[in-house]
């Protein structure tokens, strides 16, 4: 993928995460298009930070890459400079240990896990009972998903548009939707509470 590409395909995404969060009335949420990083799918992450726009965010996941220490290093580098902001899925003391912006918490762990303060917590949501408790831990923003079908999971079943829009009208905080999200089914699941998109197909040149 070249980062002309890259650029277009995020530029693209951006405008419909800010079409969504224009309609959401959550002017609070801490950004509106996130890249979640599958280092299966997307080995060079660093090329996506370098499209984002400024405001964006990264999701730092591949939980078993023997690098991954160095790895968010080097992207808060990139992420400081494209001022980006980085999260660091799964991982504290990682996040504190490098600066990172924010701490997401995956569905495998507790939604109330502690986070160093006056970082960004978000956290992995698939229903009503998983936006209670991301509420209730004084979470910032979920991601709920899987809005549609997706690659990542393809055995989840998806929420579609309908069950999407009714569950975050009824959430206690932004929500971000995941899952076979692009700019072309975006605008489908606007409404109240709605904040963004977060994807990793959709910034691929293959998207």
């Amino acid at each position: 993928m070249t980062i002309e590409s890259a650029q277009q395909r995020a530029a693209k995404l951006a405008a419909a995460a800010q079409s969504l969060k224009r309609r959401s009335g959550r002017a609070d949420a801490a950004f509106c298009l996130a890249f979640m990083t599958d280092g299966a799918r997307a080995p060079h992450p660093e090329r996506i930070v370098e499209a984002l726009p400024k405001g964006s965010a990264i999701v730092l996941r591949d939980y078993d890459d023997p690098r991954r220490r160095a790895r968010a290093a080097n992207l808060k580098e990139i992420c400081a400079e494209r001022a980006v902001l980085l999260i660091v899925a799964g991982d504290a003391g990682l996040a504190e240990e490098i600066g990172a912006d924010g701490v997401h918490i995956p569905s495998w762990m507790d939604a109330a896990a502690e986070i160093p303060s006056g970082m960004i917590k978000t956290v992995s949501c698939h229903g009503a009972a998983d936006l209670a408790r991301a509420a209730k831990a004084s979470a910032d923003i979920a991601f709920l998903a899987p809005a549609f079908a997706t690659a990542s999971h393809p055995d989840a079943p998806a929420l579609g548009a309908e069950r999407f829009r009714a569950l975050a009208r009824d959430a206690r905080l932004p929500v971000i939707a995941l899952g076979g999200v692009d700019e072309t089914n975006a605008a489908g699941l606007a409404g109240p509470n709605v904040a963004g998109l977060g994807s990793i197909g959709a910034f691929l040149e293959s998207a």
